[in-house]
């Protein structure tokens, strides 16, 4: 019965640390300056990425370098829908995930028959396809010089109200991904993680499943790719490029791969050392990936797993 008691006093604590968060997320515009809303704008898009990136490793097992190939297709079907195409805002930026979602089902198919390093430069092999591509074909993409001038509708030229569109869909989507990795689906796939020869001789398509979750964080991935676009109201290569692709790796590591909320505390970290050490030094991603490098040290299953293992340790006692 205590034990019941705990159980249940633990899981009320979380909801009011989670209903407090988003209490001061909300408030958040009108205690700071404007630089701040988009920092945290900044913050909460990059968290996304770094949960569609979570699904993957975190969740599946699967190490990807090129997840930023669904990120920058999903800026860049955002991009050249509005610019283009003069689409409306609101059906350019629901086919950006859908585009995304397409193009990883066929990478996925390739890439996922694959174990180990072999997935993972695969993975890098076709964005670098993709980035070749984009790069390439300067009379629709621009090429180096990107897509500037992305048309958003004029109450997102407040960067307040992007602040709180940008959450808004980040929690929808923080809320889908939470379903997934809660759900029977989520359950195949940390067993594939941990065995995946022991999943295979249950009768289960490992690769189905692995191709399921490719593509789902594919999806996510260029949902988030398509709100930066709205942020920055512009498009350019570098966000194919592998320095992208390994920001929402150094949040997983940062913020613990084998938790579900670590990515995000990863991202306020990340994004805090690029504007803080951005004003410094041309070298603030060195400087990061060591930093990376000692915190992953320190802390091998991330800050969120650390302060989960010391929470279940005085529990315990």
């Amino acid at each position: 019965m205590t034990a019941c008691r705990d159980s249940g006093g633990h899981t009320y604590k979380n909801l009011f640390l989670w209903l407090g968060v988003l209490g001061v997320l909300c408030l958040l515009p009108f205690v700071s300056s404007r630089y701040y809303v988009y920092f945290f704008t900044e913050v909460i898009i990059w968290g996304l990425f770094a949960l569609s990136f979570n699904l993957l490793m975190g969740h599946s097992g699967m190490l990807s370098f090129g997840h930023a190939t669904f990120f920058g297709i999903g800026a860049y079907t955002y991009a050249l829908l509005t610019k283009k195409a003069a689409l409306q805002f609101s059906l350019a930026l629901a086919a950006a995930p859908v585009v995304g979602l397409f193009t990883s089902v066929i990478i996925g198919i390739f890439c996922v028959r694959n174990k180990g390093l072999y997935f993972s430069f695969l993975t890098l092999a076709f964005g670098q396809m993709v980035y070749l591509i984009l790069y390439r074909w300067y009379d629709f993409t621009g090429g180096e010089d990107g897509i500037i001038n992305v048309a958003v509708p004029q109450w997102l030229m407040n960067i307040t109200n992007t602040y709180y569109f940008a959450l808004a869909i980040s929690l929808l989507c923080l809320f889908l991904l939470r379903t997934i990795t809660n759900s029977a689906f989520g359950a195949v796939l940390h067993a594939i993680r941990d065995n995946p020869e022991r999943v295979k001789f249950s009768g289960l398509k490992v690769i189905r499943f692995q191709l399921a979750s490719f593509s789902i964080a594919g999806f996510f991935g260029a949902m988030a790719g398509g709100l930066y676009v709205i942020l920055m109201k512009a498009a350019f290569i570098e966000y194919i490029g592998l320095e992208i692709g390994l920001l929402p790796l150094f949040a997983c590591l940062l913020g613990g791969m084998r938790t579900f909320y670590g990515p995000l505390i990863g991202a306020v970290v990340i994004v805090a050392l690029d504007k803080l050490l951005g004003t410094y030094t041309q070298h603030w991603s060195a400087i990061t990936g060591i930093a990376v490098i000692i915190i992953a040290v320190s802390f091998p299953k991330g800050v969120l797993g650390f302060l989960k293992q010391k929470t279940l340790g005085k529990m315990s006692t």
